[in-house]
Order: structure tokens, then sequence, then C-alpha cells
């Protein structure tokens, strides 16, 4: 006698909420995961994974330096920080003390278009985990004396990042990317914004931003998806919408008159920024990730191969895209002894211009093979699942869209590849920067 295998029951979506499965059994992680929107706009987005006793709680909020004002720049990051000075149920320190005994971590992270909290944990922790996160996104304190610590650690990560030859390329990158638009705000802030940001301003930003229908809650790992789709309903199902649309930003020209930068450094940094469409143009954003990927994405990359192999001018090079909602980055960086700057950048123009002659089917292929196998890399761990549907639900429009980028990348031929990087990184319409030593 043979017995047919068990099916599990279907799941149960909360009162008044649609549900969606997002993919098939065999699929590759992030898939497949439950999407979930209540009434009031919340998202939920549930990986059930079995295979480890662990768990990760992720509360992704479609908020960040873009959504600031002028007065106030950095106000996210800061609200980050003061997000674990406690609440009326959970005081001070409440937070790390319990997740530490219950044998997990939690952080968070603030950028230009988000900022998220996790916990990950032993499964059997799962709803403190919750409630830790939800009660802090609801009621969260901000007593004066935490506000002014916080304020002086901020004030530090500057400080920090201004005396890094990196962090000062960068800031001059962007700043003469995008000018004066939102885009070149710094998520930091400066210690001017800083100082004007109270309590009362705080809970005021607080207010207008944490809100259910900029939240996603993401959760991965060794979790009834019925008792996740529930416990997040009973917490956060009340929550109120924002009456606030989100903002619509223009970027704006870019500056090519840039000053080179000194510090009491030995070595010699560079970067060039070419200004793209970001993710308003999802042909582009793909064809370019596999470009970038051949031309400065590891040892076997054309920059690498040109700048380290043979000529060996450089002590590192890289290529990276950053795409934001409706502007984005293709950038060119390297480290170098400071006498070969100009050797350096007229043989970085000589790369790109071969490039745009045509790229190869080899290089090409072995790029999109790279990212295929980055982005399943990306995905291993419960808290790398729920950072991609998070990222993605509140960034992008919708966690399942990644699938999109999947699929673009896969059509990228040798021929749109070129096409980008003839069009994009034309060496005249780069933004060069240059941090050096002092006198060189």
């Amino acid at each position: 006698m043979t017995t047919s295998p068990k099916t599990a029951p279907p799941v149960t979506a909360p009162v008044g909420a649609t549900l969606e499965t997002i993919g098939k059994k065999g699929d590759a992680s992030p898939a497949p995961f439950l999407r979930a929107e209540l009434p009031n706009g919340l998202r939920v987005l549930v990986r059930e994974n079995r295979s480890t006793p662990l768990v990760a709680v992720d509360c992704w909020l479609g908020v960040g330096a873009l959504h600031e004002e002028e007065e106030h720049v950095g106000i996210s990051h800061f609200l980050e920080h003061m997000f674990f000075k406690g609440t009326e149920r959970y005081p001070l320190g409440s937070m790390d003390r319990l997740v530490k005994s219950m044998g997990g971590y939690n952080n968070a992270a603030t950028s230009m278009e988000f900022t998220h909290y996790y916990i990950v944990t032993p499964s059997e922790h799962f709803e403190t985990a919750l409630d830790l996160l939800a009660d802090h996104l609801r009621n969260p304190a901000f007593p004066e004396p935490e506000v002014e610590r916080e304020r002086s650690v901020v004030k530090e990560e500057i400080r920090r990042r201004n005396d890094s030859p990196q962090g000062r390329l960068y800031v001059t990158l962007s700043a003469h990317l995008f000018g004066d638009s939102p885009y070149a705000r710094e998520v930091l802030g400066s210690p001017e914004s800083l100082d004007r940001v109270t309590a009362p301003v705080l809970r005021d930003y607080w207010r207008r931003h944490y809100r259910s229908d900029r939240l996603a809650v993401a959760t991965a790992g060794d979790v009834e998806p019925d008792l996740a789709l529930a416990a997040i309903a009973e917490r956060l199902g009340d929550l109120e919408r924002s009456d606030e649309p989100p903002p619509t930003v223009a970027p704006a020209p870019a500056s090519f008159d840039v000053e080179p930068l000194a510090m009491d450094i030995a070595q010699g940094y560079f970067a060039w920024g070419f200004r793209t469409a970001g993710r308003s143009d999802l042909d582009e954003a793909c064809a370019l990730e596999v470009a970038v990927t051949a031309l400065g994405d590891g040892m076997t990359s054309r920059l690498y191969r040109r700048l380290v192999d043979e000529r060996r001018l450089v002590t590192s090079v890289g290529a990276w895209t950053y795409a934001l909602d409706r502007a984005g980055v293709l950038g060119i960086s390297a480290v170098l002894p400071p006498e070969r700057r100009r050797e350096v950048e007229e043989e970085t123009a000589r790369v790109l211009e071969e490039a745009a002659g045509g790229l190869g089917a080899d290089e090409i292929g072995r790029a999109k093979t790279m990212l295929a196998a980055d982005f399943a890399f990306d995905n291993e761990t419960n808290a790398a699942t729920t950072g991609t549907l998070g990222e993605f639900e509140v960034v992008h429009g919708g966690a399942g869209l990644y699938r999109e980028i999947l699929e673009g990348i896969a059509r990228v031929t040798p021929e749109t590849a070129t096409e980008v990087v003839e069009r994009l990184a034309r060496p005249d319409r780069a933004v060069r920067t240059w941090v050096g030593p002092n006198g060189a």
C-alpha cells in the first residue's frame, strides 16, 4: 500500500489582506515566498526556510536622505541611531540585552532611499524579535541625553569619513555628479545640520515618515508562514498610513570643474564618474551591470589586466554602478602612486575607448555568469534573503522584481553592453576626482 505525500495546508491571509505566492518550490532563493498586503498598506514578505533553526526579521522603510529637508540633512541616519534607545515597554539597553540573551544579533542601515532594522535569532525567539522591532517602530523614545550622545557619535562618524581619502573622494564625486540635487546629499549629514536636529524634530520626522504604507516587514527562516503573517498583522496592522506623498526628485546637471584634494597620505586615489539613468531605464541598468563587470570586476576584467597585470601602474582598480530612482553612476576608481596619475588616466581612457569599440562574447558571458553567481551568494543566508526582499519591495516597487533584473541581465548581448559603454563612458564626459599627498 502506498500513501501520497502530505501537502501543507494553504496559508491563511490576515483579515482584509491580499496574499500571493511568488515563485515555486525548487526556485532559487529568495523564491518561493509569500507577499501579503494588509489593509493599512503594510507589506509582509515571508520566506520559509527550514534548513537551520534560525530566523531573520527585517523591517524596511522607504525613507532615507532623499526624503529630508535641507535644514535637517542627516536626520534619517540620526533617527536610525535613536531607534535603539528604547521604548516605554523596552527601556534603554533592553533590545541589545534581549537579543544577545537569545543568541542573536541586531543591526540597521540608512541609505539615500531606505532605512532598515533587523534581528537574526534562533527561530524559537521569532515573536520576541518581532515584538522588539515593532514596538521600537511604533513607540520610540527620544530621551534628550541620548539625543546629545548620538549627535556626538554621528559627528565622529563624519570626522572619520573626512579623514579617509576614499571618503573624501566619493563625497566630492557625488557632489559634482549631482550638483545641488538631493541626490548629492550626504547620508550622515553635516555637523551644522545635525545641530538643528532636536528631540521634537526627530519625533516629527518619525511621525511623518515611519508609516504603514512605507513599511515592509520581511522574515525568512524556520518559521510557520501562518504564524508570521498573523504575528506581524497583530503588532503592525493598525499602524497609520502617511499623509504625505514621497518626493519626486530630478537630478541636477553635473559639474566638471573639480579641484584636486590634498591630504597627509602617501598614495593617490582617483575616481571617474559618469551619470546614468539609474533605475528609470531597466535595459540600460542591466547592460551597465554586465559591462561594468567585464570592465572592472576582478582579475579577469579589462582594467585589472591592463593597469595591474600589464602596466603595473596601480595598487588596485575597479568599476562599479550605483543606481537610484531617476539617476545613477558608472564609476571607476583606483589607488596608485601619485606620480603615475597622468599615465593611469590616459590608460583608463584607452581601455574605455577600446571597450566602446566592441566587448567580446567571452567576456560578456563570463560577466553574466559572475553576476548570476553573485546574486546566488547574496541570498545564501536568511538575513541576506530578507535584505533582497525588503529592498526590492520598498526601493524597486515590488519584492518579485528582482526576477526582471536577472532576466534583463540574461538578455544582455555584447552589442548592448558595448552600446552603453560607447554612449555613457566617454572619457570627455567623466567627472574626475583626485585625492593625493600634500605637495604632490
